[in-house]
């Protein structure tokens, strides 16, 4: 296969399923060029293996010998041991899994948590064990390896090596999806006869633990259906839950987004919500709850060097004294300030008062260290005010950056570029072409106070017509026709600038509609 081509995979999976589409799912599976041919007789798979043969032979391709196997009671497909029990995990993988070492980085976690999440149906609540770990991948957060991440790593290991085998699933016999929330997560499984066939949790987030008991539940079952739709939308099915209200799901007025969004969804499936008790629905509660950690006995804190100083620098500054006596005989709190742990807060930031020298290393700690990396006025203000707050601030802040040789020598033009200059071409007669300009505050002589400069291009003739504000589109479009049109036509070409009266759609329709060309600047 040329995979160094562009698209070449794609084309080649897209190739093999069109090929393949007669037998495909009726005793062929094909993912790129893995062929995995099953039958329930050993006469009906010598049938479906010429059927396969010919299929190859007719469109040219070759397999290779010894990369084939036939006639198999089990087989490895694609990191599974398929097998007449059912489907479980590759051995080797299970090997690789339990001889992983404990991570040092995030690269090395990133792999670990790949190859035991291609296995994730397999283990009953993989999403809960699995958390701890997948916190770490959090963009800002720093890689620490706790007592906690290392027991959820070692139970991940475990329930890898006791992985159940998962049956096949019949498209004949009616599925079974049974689904449970809880405080911390949702899980749920899809069965046949009382076998599983695999297996779904995931952990509740921030966001939607505040969510109430209904609205989990129904959660529950949106997601189990949205992963296994595949399996469930050609025939009829049952939804198991422990929350009795679910039963009227698809009789309820849709009230709330979340109602409206399940009535979507399952719409077009054919399913019956049924009830069961809690404690017999032990598969789907288990895979939803997970063992709280042990409660935080203590909480340690850290007071930096420079609170301390800001703190002592509130004796200097009378009006942080005032304040301070204020807060103290107000409770702590007054209008817009209030005082925590000694420091005085206003609206939530830190007051600083006139502390010159804590004002100058705040603005060194946010604009010129690596942190504020010599930002402008306006980020560097906006990154103080979101922490602190002192008298005439932005003032002092525009002092700072300014005084900075560094940020004036860098400093570039946030404006588009001009781009190459456009030369006009040169006109071949008198007032084909000709420029217009406002000649504007001028002292005011018989009510005008404006000149219309029309000037030709070929012959540099030019005419000053008077004008008074305020003026329009309409009205400079009449002095033009009326001073200049009369002696020497309409223009091929007007040149001019972007002024609000060259612009507006009354002008630009009125010349559109005579052909004339408006070239602006």
């Amino acid at each position: 296969m040329p995979f160094g081509l562009t698209n070449a995979p794609a084309s080649f999976q897209s190739l093999m399923n069109t090929i393949f589409a007669p037998l495909m799912r009726q005793g062929v599976l094909v993912f790129m060029d893995d062929i995995l041919v099953y039958s329930k007789t050993l006469d009906q798979h010598i049938q479906h293996l010429k059927q396969v043969f010919q299929i190859i032979r007719d469109n040219q391709f070759i397999i290779k010998k010894s990369k084939c196997a036939f006639a198999q009671q089990k087989i490895k497909y694609l990191g599974h041991v398929i097998s007449s029990q059912g489907v479980s995990t590759e051995p080797s993988k299970i090997l690789a899994v339990q001889q992983w070492p404990t991570p040092t980085n995030l690269k090395q976690l990133r792999g670990f948590l790949g190859l035991t999440g291609y296995y994730r149906k397999f283990i009953k609540n993989y999403g809960m064990l699995s958390r701890p770990l997948t916190l770490l991948l959090k963009k800002g957060t720093p890689f620490a390896w706790t007592p906690n991440t290392e027991e959820a790593f070692q139970l991940l290991k475990q329930a890898m090596m006791q992985a159940p085998v998962l049956s096949l699933p019949d498209f004949q016999k009616p599925f079974v999806l049974e689904t449970d929330a809880s405080d911390s997560g949702f899980g749920a499984v899809l069965m046949q006869e009382g076998h599983p066939i695999a297996y779904l949790s995931k952990p509740l987030s921030v966001r939607n633990q505040g969510l109430s008991t209904y609205e989990k539940e129904c959660m529950a079952i949106l997601l189990a259906v949205d992963k296994w739709r595949c399996y469930l939308q050609h025939n009829h099915f049952s939804i198991r839950t422990d929350h009795k209200s679910l039963l009227f799901l698809t009789e309820q007025k849709a009230t709330t987004k979340l109602q409206q969004k399940a009535v979507l969804k399952l719409m077009d499936l054919s399913f019956t919500i049924t009830y069961k008790k809690g404690i017999t629905n032990a598969a789907a509660d288990a895979l939803s709850r997970c063992a709280t950690t042990e409660p935080l006995c203590a909480i340690s804190e850290t007071t930096p060097v420079w609170m301390d100083r800001l703190v002592a620098g509130y004796q200097d500054d009378p009006q942080a004294t005032q304040l301070l006596q204020q807060l103290v005989l107000s409770n702590g709190t007054s209008k817009d300030y209030s005082l925590q742990n000694g420091v005085i807060r206003y609206r939530g930031r830190i007051w600083v008062g006139n502390n010159k020298v804590a004002q100058q290393h705040i603005m060194q700690a946010l604009h010129s260290s690596g942190i504020g990396g010599h930002s402008g006025i306006h980020v560097t203000y906006s990154r103080i005010k979101q922490l602190f707050a002192w008298p005439k601030m932005k003032q002092d802040i525009q002092d700072y950056v300014k005084s900075f040789s560094i940020c004036q020598q860098a400093k570039v033009e946030h404006v588009r570029l001009p781009g190459l200059l456009d030369p006009l071409p040169v006109p071949s007669q008198p007032w084909t072409v000709v420029s217009l300009d406002f000649i504007e505050g001028l002292p005011q002589s018989n009510r005008y106070n404006t000149i219309l400069v029309v000037v030709d291009k070929f012959t540099k003739y030019g005419h000053f017509i008077p004008l008074a504000h305020p003026y329009t589109a309409l009205q400079v479009a009449q002095l033009y026709l009326a001073n200049i049109y009369k002696l020497h036509g309409l223009p091929q070409t007007i040149i001019s600038d972007r002024d609000r009266i060259f612009t507006s759609k009354v002008w630009q329709e009125l010349f559109k509609l005579t052909d004339t060309q408006l070239a602006m600047s």
